[in-house]
C-alpha cells in the first residue's frame, strides 16, 4: 500500500475522487453540503451533483437522475427524500442517518441565526436591493443545476433511438407550456409526462422487434 492510501484509509477528512465511501466520509461531505449551500433547494442540488457524481465519483450521473425521478413523485419535501436515498445507496440504513444530521445540523443553525439578523435589517433598502440581485444569481444556478439533471436523460434516449429522444424533448417543452398556461396539478404532468415514456418505450421495442 502506498502513503497516499495508508493516509486515506487512516485520514478520514482526506476524500480525493475515487475515495471509497464511508459513514465518517459520508457525513463529512454532507456536513460540508449543510454549511456551504447558501441559497435553497437549487444551490443544495447543485453541491450534492458536485461532490457525490463529479468530484468523488460515488454515484453516476444516471442514478442521481433515477433518485430525482423517484423523489418527484413523492409528496414532502424532495431534498431530505433524495439525501434519504443517497444515504441508503452509499451505505444502508447508518447511511441515512447521518447523511440526514449533517445536511440538516449546520443549515438549520445557520437558518436561525441568519433569520434572526434578517428581522432587524429586511427594512433596510440596501438590504432589499442585494436580495433582488441574489435571486437572479439563483436562477443561474437553478438553470445549470437542472441541465445536469437532465443531460444523462437526453444521452441515455439519444442512443436509444430518435424516437425516444423526441418523446423526451416533446415531455419537457410540453409540460412546461401547460403549466404556464393551464396550471394544472404538478402530480397530473407526472403522470402525463410518465404515460407518453412508456408509450414510446412500447413503441421503440416493437420497432426492434419488427426489425
Amino acid at each position: 500500500m502506498t502513503d497516499q492510501n495508508q493516509s486515506q484509509a487512516t485520514d478520514p477528512l482526506q476524500i480525493t475522487p475515487d475515495t471509497p465511501c464511508t459513514l465518517q466520509r459520508l457525513f463529512l461531505t454532507w456536513l460540508r453540503i449543510g454549511f456551504t449551500s447558501f441559497g435553497g433547494g437549487a444551490i443544495t442540488q447543485y453541491m450534492i451533483q458536485e461532490n457525490f457524481i463529479y468530484k468523488y465519483h460515488w454515484l453516476t450521473d444516471e442514478e442521481y437522475a433515477n433518485i430525482i425521478a423517484m423523489c418527484q413523485i413523492a409528496p414532502g419535501i424532495n431534498l431530505i427524500a433524495y439525501t434519504i436515498l443517497i444515504g441508503k445507496r452509499l451505505a444502508g440504513w447508518l447511511g441515512i442517518l447521518v447523511s440526514l444530521l449533517g445536511l440538516i445540523l449546520p443549515s438549520a443553525a445557520i437558518t436561525i441565526g441568519i433569520s434572526a439578523i434578517y428581522i432587524r435589517i429586511h427594512q433596510n433598502a440596501r438590504v432589499q436591493n442585494s436580495l433582488r440581485t441574489v435571486f437572479a444569481a439563483i436562477f443561474g444556478i437553478s438553470l445549470a443545476t437542472n441541465w445536469r439533471n437532465i443531460k444523462p436523460i437526453f444521452g441515455s434516449n439519444r442512443k436509444r433511438g430518435s424516437l425516444l429522444f423526441g418523446v423526451t424533448l416533446g415531455i419537457i417543452v410540453g409540460s412546461a407550456l401547460l403549466y404556464v398556461l393551464f396550471n394544472p396539478p404538478v402530480v397530473v404532468l407526472y403522470l402525463f409526462g410518465g404515460l407518453c415514456g412508456a408509450l414510446a418505450y412500447w413503441q421503440a421495442a416493437k420497432r426492434k422487434k419488427e426489425n
